[in-house]
């Protein structure tokens, strides 16, 4: 039995932690706990909100349209490739690359090494940093994906090379492949 001068005591202890405890457990259960880290913005590698299945909707109403992915929207703004020549009126094989990234409206256009050495560049200043990480991603993974970076192998005189767009569009294959084709020629011409 508790003495009668401590009772008061334990009552009032016990009272607040029992009140603590249901403190604690509203804020967990309503998503308002106070340890939890704050998201500050989105990132973008965040997955996208997906919406709860409404089976009753199945159809859009009369005159309402789908808007188009944020991805179809950037191959439809592609631009058409410019008609430029890649070799005449070129100086030398970083004038060719220059107008290659001018006709595919890239950003930069580099081509390196399997070792990360910079090959030759359309003359930016992320060339070395690109041809040091990407061409190690490619060696160890051809299909790795980044965003706003494209990459591919080829192959120019037994030397194997990763070329590295970097670009704001959405590169469809066939556009890839028209890029890669110029690529050789332009090797083909300057070395």
């Amino acid at each position: 039995m508790v003495r009668p001068d401590l009772f008061l005591p334990v009552a009032i202890t016990g009272i607040v932690i029992l009140a603590l405890i249901a403190v604690v457990l509203y804020l967990k259960r309503s998503g308002k706990w106070l340890f939890a880290g704050k998201k500050t913005e989105k990132s973008p590698y965040d997955p996208p909100h997906l919406p709860d299945y409404q089976p009753g909707e199945t159809s859009l109403p009369a005159g309402h349209a789908v808007a188009a992915s944020p991805a179809l929207a950037r191959i439809a703004e592609l631009p058409d490739p410019k008609g430029i020549n890649l070799i005449e009126k070129r100086n030398d094989l970083t004038g060719s690359l220059v107008a290659l990234a001018d006709k595919y409206s890239l950003a930069e256009f580099t081509i390196a090494t399997t070792d990360g050495l910079i090959f030759a560049s359309s003359g930016k200043d992320a060339a070395q940093t690109d041809a040091a990480t990407y061409s190690e991603l490619y060696k160890n993974d051809p299909l790795a994906e980044t965003p706003g970076v494209k990459l591919f192998g080829l192959r120019h005189k037994g030397s194997e090379l990763v070329g590295i767009i970097r670009t704001h569009n959405t590169l469809p294959d066939e556009i890839l492949q028209q890029i890669t084709a110029d690529t050789k020629v332009i090797l083909n011409w300057w070395i």
